[in-house]
């Protein structure tokens, strides 16, 4: 039987100010527990389904809560979301349903993969950040400075210098957000919860996965794409097993590639979809134009450009004939090229061809996806501020997704995006995986509670939870045969022993034959910063695995050690994949420009010296001068120039969040801490030095910070920044993998 019980929850003093939220206690006794957070409209319009949602969730082991209230901010919902996690059983998740306030985060581009913009040129709501952080990480901090005035959901808030600069959240958190604005969206809610009460009853094991690369995603590097297929099969070997399936599809496979993905996005036996690719809210970017096969193909495509760039001159209220008469003068163009390129039928065939090319939230509307769970790792498919949103056109379509995974801006590539997917396979709720994914922007949309069927319940197995502590459990889980669980242990592993592990973790990479095992190694070693990590670059730059490579040319160009240059000289010449290739060439650059075109030409000359003067090698010294031009004698002499417009001074200061060159530190420090340089300045330049964390230099940052901090009469905002960049520089960068 069954048992009932109640809580006593104690609301904060902040929520007294409004109408005291209404709380259902969960019914069931477990040992953790869920909270459901609704409007009190949605609650009214959809109380049934949300109550038979609590059910099913209940009955699959959590204790659930269901709190409504007419919100009128982010502030009151969190302070419950921090009382029910002190409660007993602990509060492990959230969701989201209905017109639960948005919280739009400013001042934290560090903890996004991607994202950078000038929140002084843009409107608040497209230079801030629309993150759901605020509500599951506990410790992060924020100053509220205003509620939007045409979106009354969306509230902005200001990253504090004082708390940490980096997201580790204690909770999981999750959306069930219609991507429509009108009164359906209270049916369409109801309509999936229905749907998914029943899908919680049923038993689908993971064993049927469809993955798409799409263009321009891996750079048309095939060895990087072929190495995590790999890696996802290390991941997931159920899907070698007979009546299991892994389909795994590239853009360039097919010109009717769109037809094939969403005819795969249909079948019945679909479990999980996973998409690489570039995105928008309402667009999944699968094909770019094909490459042409003869002269007439290429003539249509120059055609198609053509028309397309007078087009854009109109839309913009530009001179279409300007536009004419520069790519006549420039490509000696004929008339005819130009023809019709504004007239209705052209336009419209054009129009239909792009369309072909992409997937829209349009198309997704007219199908039936069938995967429960489909990872978008492409930009703003989860930009859930707008209508039409991809993630949720498929989660409130036709077909039985239950889950999503999107983000609400732009993401860098190759952020790891599989990592852990293994644990999917032991029945490892969505939610708990994804409380991993450490970044402002990654979002999860539906239900956070789903999870696949497994003999091996992972929520069972108290040994592997991913809350324990007792070392010599996961100890004993690095010697199991399965890659999944080592790569687990690995990481609970660090939690646990932090700098106390380096040896562990140095012969864990050297040793182990898992290539995401020795990825979780070198992980958490980036994590520690230290000299055996620095050491050990030298051998990973040369892993079997495309993707350790990547990261480890990555990892010396921003640890800037001298040491390097001829390693990475090597890769940018000789590596299979493009990806590693040119990687190693903007790491090398950053270490020092001009020895990095010295390191080059020695390695070229010394292996290949019959194809000196190649034109790739005459492209590469070209572009190491350009970019030694470019930081001396452009980048440090506009900073350092006090007669410049502050605007263009802080343009070449922003420079250094992507291009962490290492000679620039000592100009950066030098202007950070002079105290007659433009505050504006300072506070841009102090920002740009927070993206050295993993440089050999930075204690010559947080040295250069503790001057600033103790100079008198210093400024509230380059107070504030030396004290963010201080901690960033103490703590570490948000995801080594991305630095």
């Amino acid at each position: 039987m069954k048992k009932t019980f109640f809580y006593l929850i104690v609301l904060s003093t902040t929520t007294v100010l409004f109408a005291a939220p209404q709380i259902i206690n969960p019914v069931q006794r477990h040992t953790t527990s869920f909270a459901i957070f609704v409007d009190s409209t949605t609650n009214v319009r959809a109380g049934q389904a949300i109550l038979a949602y609590r059910d099913a969730v209940e009955n699959d082991g959590l204790s659930a809560y269901i709190v409504s209230a007419n919100w009128h901010s982010p502030d009151e919902i969190k302070s419950i979301i921090i009382n029910l996690y002190k409660a007993t059983p602990p509060l492990e998740g959230v969701v989201f349903i209905g017109d639960i306030p948005i919280p739009m985060l400013r001042d934290a581009q560090h903890l996004t993969s991607a994202f950078k913009m000038d929140q002084e040129r843009y409107a608040f709501q497209r230079s801030s950040v629309p993150s759901d952080r605020f509500y599951d990480d506990f410790d992060l901090k924020f100053d509220f400075l205003k509620q939007d005035t045409t979106n009354r959901l969306l509230f902005y808030y200001s990253l504090q210098a004082d708390c940490p600069q980096k997201i580790e959240r204690e909770i999981y958190s999750a959306r069930i957000f219609p991507p429509v604005w009108d009164e359906s969206k209270y049916t369409l809610i109801a309509k999936y919860l229905e749907r998914i009460v029943r899908q919680k009853s049923e038993s689908n094991r993971l064993d049927n996965v469809m993955t798409y690369a799409g263009h321009g995603y891996h750079s048309e590097a095939l060895d990087a794409w072929n190495n995590n297929l790999t890696a996802l099969r290390e991941q997931l070997s159920q899907l070698s097993e007979p009546g299991s399936c892994l389909t795994n599809l590239y853009h360039s496979m097919s010109p009717d590639i769109k037809s094939i993905v969403l005819g795969e996005l249909q079948k019945p036996e679909l479990d999980l979809a996973i998409f690489h690719a570039h995105g928008e809210y309402d667009t999944q970017y699968l094909l770019g134009f094909p490459p042409a096969d003869n002269i007439d193909e290429n003539i249509e495509a120059v055609k198609f450009f053509v028309r397309g760039k007078m087009r854009e001159a109109r839309d913009r209220k530009k001179s279409v004939d300007d536009v004419k008469k520069y790519y006549q003068s420039e490509y000696d163009l004929p008339d005819s090229w130009f023809e019709n390129a504004l007239s209705d039928s052209v336009e419209r065939a054009d129009s239909l061809y792009s369309a072909s090319l992409d997937l829209y939230s349009s198309d997704i509307a007219q199908i039936a996806p069938q995967a429960e769970i489909v990872i978008f790792d492409e930009c703003f498919n989860g930009c859930f501020i707008k209508p039409d949103y991809v993630a949720g056109t498929y989660l409130f379509g036709n077909g039985t997704m239950i889950a999503g995974v999107a983000n609400t801006v732009n993401v860098k590539q190759d952020i790891w995006s599989d990592e852990l997917l293994g644990l999917f396979s032991y029945g490892v709720r969505i939610g708990e995986w994804h409380k991993m994914r450490n970044y402002l922007e990654s979002h999860l949309f539906g239900d956070p509670t789903f999870h696949y069927y497994s003999k091996d319940h992972y929520a069972a197995l108290d040994k592997l939870n991913p809350t324990q502590k007792d070392l010599r459990i996961w100890q004993k889980e690095l010697k199991t045969a399965d890659p999944v669980r080592r790569t687990l242990a690995v990481r609970q592993i660090y939690k646990i022993q932090g700098a106390g592990c380096e040896s562990t973790l140095l012969e864990i990479y050297r040793t182990d034959p898992g290539w995401n095992v020795r990825l979780e190694a070198l992980k958490c070693l980036a994590e520690l910063r230290t000299p055996g990590f620095h050491q050990v670059l030298l051998e990973s730059i040369n892993d079997p695995f495309e993707l350790i490579r990547r990261f480890s040319a990555g990892w010396m160009g921003v640890v800037g050690d001298d040491r390097y240059l001829s390693f990475l000289a090597e890769k940018v010449v000789f590596d299979a994949s493009e990806r590693v290739s040119y990687t190693a060439k903007s790491a090398i650059e950053k270490i020092n420009p001009v020895k990095a075109r010295q390191a080059y030409e020695t390695v070229y000359q010394s292996t290949l010296p019959s194809a000196s003067n190649t034109k790739r090698q005459l492209i590469y010294l070209n572009s190491f001068t350009r970019s030694a031009d470019w930081l001396n004698n452009e980048l440090l002499v506009n900073i350092k120039n006090d007669t410049l417009k502050t605007k263009e001074r802080i343009s070449a200061a922003r420079s250094f969040r992507n291009y962490q060159f290492r000679e620039a530190i000592p100009v950066l420090i030098d202007i950070a801490a002079n105290p007659q340089a433009p505050s504006d300045v300072r506070i841009v330049i102090l920002e740009a030095l927070g993206w050295y964390a993993f440089s050999v230099d930075r204690a010559q940052i947080t040295s250069a910070c503790d001057r600033i901090l103790s100079q008198s009469n210093l400024p509230v905002a380059v107070r504030n920044e030396a004290i963010k960049t201080l901690r960033r520089i103490a703590n570490g960068v948000n995801d080594p993998v991305n630095p």
